[in-house]
């Protein structure tokens, strides 16, 4: 079948490129063309990749995901009968650089991305399918439920870093249950030698009758050290600091708010509604967040050609240095995939590693055969993961735990099986350790 390949240069705000492309003859049929997302211009691009060919002629639209201006000429193309690839965009810099080393322009680009369908392997072309607006909205919940984790994350960031200022840090000196408290009250050391010991002890007791108590006489040493350090709490601004610590206590707690209020109300039952029978949730470490994570992203599994493809696609995979009889063996991620999903493989393959006995023995090879640090052993694990993730997305079936022998294993003889044959020792953990303190 003859093939005819548009490569799209996106613009957000203005005029797309385009370049159309013929793998067969290795020739550019056209090498600018400028159009606008409406119908007609992109009609226009359609019937200019398909003059002179047959009329069974297939197009492949070739683009990056430039904001959110790749969708609808993406989706436009789709409907009208073309194979739609989105592609990375270090892997389009890096095929530029080899095609013009010297120049960058949209025509180069667009001219780039036509001629990477012909010069990627197949397993790297992954089509794109558009999803429905339910998954749509069911990403844009994940993604919105993680930015509500980071502003958690930044203010947590900040009050940590005004502790080490303003007291030399609170670890090892306040317990967790008590800090807030310690914040909204007492954040002042001036203040906290005022009060005492006996009064601060009478103090917390009164708002936690249960209250551990042993830690108060450090805490008032700390505040005599910072009384000491400063010798006067206008040099820090205790008040000020106070009073912006409670101010983030409470952007702290409404975002806390906001996202139990997204979870429980919205992502969860839409989730459920979509995939009432999930397989995912067969995993050992997969809960409905994370799987909620994968189908958002994969939307339709069987645009893979098979696991390694998609382990490709997570980003989940080592890099390779070859050459002769040598290879290189500690070789960064590809990194290609979505943050998300990589982040959530590597969370669930921390936890799928201590009850999945075949996912035991990977880590446990990594660490003790192969010399790797924990991270790299859990990310050798997350890429097992991801296949075996692949194939119960396409068969449709449940994961089951099976033993080395490929039988099946119960969890709780699967868990024994790890602790017997697996555990990495903790003299060897150290020595692997890639940070020591």
């Amino acid at each position: 079948m003859v093939t005819r390949v548009i490569g799209i240069d996106l613009a957000v705000k203005g005029k797309h490129t385009a370049a159309i492309y013929d793998p067969a003859t290795r020739t550019f049929i056209a090498k600018r063309l400028h159009f606008r997302t409406c119908p007609d211009e992109m009609e226009n691009v359609l019937q200019r990749a398909r003059q002179g060919a047959p009329s069974d002629v297939q197009i492949a639209v070739m683009l990056e995901a430039t904001g959110m201006s790749w969708f609808p000429v993406g989706l436009f193309f789709h409907r009208h009968g073309a194979k739609v690839y989105r592609l990375n965009g270090r892997a389009t810099k890096a095929q530029r650089k080899v095609n013009w080393p010297n120049g960058r322009s949209d025509r180069l680009d667009s001219m780039t991305l036509a001629s990477m369908y012909a010069a990627l392997p197949s397993r790297r072309l992954i089509r794109w399918k558009p999803p429905s607006a339910d998954l749509m909205a069911l990403q844009r919940m994940v993604r919105e439920l993680q930015r509500l984790v980071e502003h958690q994350t930044a203010i947590i960031l900040r009050l940590q870093a005004l502790d080490q200022w303003a007291w030399g840090g609170w670890h090892g000196l306040i317990p967790k249950p008590y800090q807030q408290w310690v914040r909204s009250n007492f954040y002042d050391p001036w203040e906290v030698l005022a009060h005492g010991t006996e009064a601060l002890v009478a103090l917390l007791r009164k708002d936690y009758p249960d209250a551990q108590v042993d830690w108060i006489p450090k805490w008032v040493a700390r505040a005599q050290i910072m009384q000491a350090l400063y010798a006067n709490p206008e040099t820090v601004g205790y008040k000020y600091l106070s009073d912006l610590s409670k101010r983030e206590l409470e952007h702290l707690q409404w975002l806390s708010e906001q996202r139990t209020k997204l979870v429980e109300e919205e992502f969860l039952p839409l989730y459920r509604r979509l995939f009432p029978d999930d397989v995912l949730l067969s995993f050992q470490g997969i809960g409905e967040r994370s799987a909620a994570i994968y189908h958002a992203f994969i939307g339709d599994v069987s645009r893979f050609p098979n696991g390694q493809a998609f382990a490709g696609w997570t980003g989940m995979v080592p890099r390779s240095n070859q050459s002769g009889e040598s290879q290189s063996p500690h070789m960064p991620l590809s990194k290609r995939g979505p943050n998300l999903i990589k982040n959530t493989l590597y969370q669930n393959a921390e936890v799928a590693r201590q009850w999945d006995v075949q996912l035991a023995k990977v880590y446990y090879t990594q660490m003790v055969k192969y010399g790797k640090h924990h991270t790299q052993a859990v990310c050798a694990v997350a890429s097992h993961l991801a296949r075996r993730i692949y194939a119960v997305l396409r068969d449709r079936k449940p994961y089951e735990l099976r033993d080395l022998k490929g039988r099946p294993i119960s969890k709780k003889d699967s868990r024994a099986l790890i602790l017997k044959e697996f555990q990495v020792p903790e003299s060897l953990r150290k020595q692997r350790r890639k940070h020591r303190r």
